[in-house]
């Protein structure tokens, strides 16, 4: 609820902007970003789909287009459910079309899928470095110190508790061994593409590749909706300030220093002073925008696998799954 309630407050205040007249916006343009935005989002999951038949070749019955759905439904619902809980949707979805699979294992999935976005999340914050859009600590004494005076002060009593600590460790890990070993099986086999470069290569980072240009295009659309300065430079600026801020937690990740570090970047890049009303409206109103989009189509998806538009009872059907994997998965191999 306290998303909703922030994402509702953030669209109010970008639509109260556009609706006094502040700030004008060209639908077409806008239009056009999302679009270009659900584009990427389709070619993106491609990479997933054969990430997931690299783990279960014989899972034929798993199509490209299930995996999209799957995709989609999950990417709508985690800007509602905390904690990404919409990544289960999009297991639970595959494993409705694919019963064979299992639950550790698709979730290893997502590491190889993030692999290629984390890379480039790290540029986008190296670039952004480069260009001295981030406030990165530029002095030694300028990063944050740790207070040591009671590890210094009771080196006895530290060093007890450090023993008592590493003692649980290595008792909690002799215990779980046992049941660890199928568990950490079933976690590689979501990793296989990894030992084929070739395949992870071609399978995945090309259409991820794709996915983020096509992106790059998305962004030039928004911001010439909302008539700011559409560079490579700016576009690129975008993307970083969008995703590459979440990955490094010294990256500015709130919105209001998200939207500062656009504001310094648009002008540094440009030389040109760009309104800040028109950077907060950009900013509040393409995350609405995306939002209110990614939320209809998931619960489209939805409301089609389950025969129900009611949102409640797309819920319960959702925590009727999820508990099996909490709670153990059945025998079956693989």
């Amino acid at each position: 609820m306290d998303r909703l309630e922030s994402a509702w407050q953030a669209a109010r205040h970008a639509l109260q902007l556009i609706g006094d007249g502040v700030i004008s916006v060209d639908p077409w343009w806008l239009a056009a970003g999302v679009l270009l935005h659900l584009l990427h989002q389709l070619v993106r999951s491609r990479g997933w789909f054969h990430i997931i038949r690299a783990s279960y070749p014989d899972a034929t019955e798993l199509r490209a287009r299930d995996v999209t759905r799957a995709y989609l439904a999950g990417v709508g619902l985690n800007g509602v459910v905390p904690a990404r809980g919409g990544d289960l949707a999009k297991l639970y979805l595959i494993r409705r079309r694919a019963p064979r699979t299992r639950w550790s294992t698709l979730l290893a999935t997502f590491v190889p899928e993030t692999l290629f976005e984390s890379a480039l999340g790290v540029v986008l914050i190296v670039w952004a470095c480069s260009q001295g859009l981030l406030p990165v600590p530029a002095k030694p004494w300028e990063f944050t110190s740790v207070d040591v005076s009671l590890v210094v002060t009771h080196p006895f009593s530290s060093a007890a508790v450090a023993a008592v600590a590493g003692a649980g460790v290595v008792l909690l890990v002799r215990m779980l061994r046992p049941r660890a070993r199928p568990l950490l099986a079933r976690l590689r086999l979501g990793l296989t593409i990894l030992k084929r470069p070739r395949d992870y290569l071609l399978g995945v980072v090309t259409w991820q590749a794709l996915a983020r240009a096509i992106r790059l295009g998305s962004l030039a659309c928004f911001l010439a909706a909302f008539a700011l300065p559409v560079t490579l430079a700016t576009v690129v600026l975008v993307m970083a300030a969008q995703s590459g801020t979440r990955i490094i937690p010294l990256a500015p990740a709130s919105a209001g220093l998200r939207i500062a570090m656009l504001a310094y970047g648009f002008v540094e890049l440009t030389g040109e002073a760009v309104d800040i009303t028109r950077i907060t409206a950009f900013s509040f109103g393409v995350g609405a925008v995306l939002y209110v989009t990614a939320f209809a189509i998931s619960v489209a998806i939805l409301g089609r696998e389950f025969r129900t538009a009611s949102p409640r009872r797309i819920l319960e059907r959702l925590r009727e799954r999820p508990a099996e994997a909490l709670a153990g998965e059945p025998a079956a191999s693989g």
